[in-house]
């Protein structure tokens, strides 16, 4: 599942780079330029959402490693002398 927000995450913050490249042609309609402007405005909430998965996913990363690295008890040590 990382691998795929993570690729998500990545296509999501080229498209806007990509998207302003195709709005400056000049060749473009003015309903193919409000069409594009509308999908820049779907891409950006679904980016925010991607994110807020994101954030939540290293959250619960976190705390699954701090919940093992408590469950953990020190090790116990004991000193042995030898009497020789």
């Amino acid at each position: 599942m990382g691998d795929t927000l993570d690729r998500d995450v990545h296509a999501l913050k080229q498209f806007p780079d990509k998207a302003w490249h195709y709005l400056a042609s000049p060749l473009l309609s003015r309903f193919q330029r409000q069409k594009m402007r509308n999908q820049m405005r779907l891409t950006e909430e679904t980016l925010r959402i991607v994110l807020k998965k994101v954030a939540a996913r290293d959250r619960a990363l976190v705390q699954i490693f701090n919940v093992r690295h408590k469950l953990r008890s020190p090790p116990t040590l004991r000193l042995l002398s030898f009497d020789g």
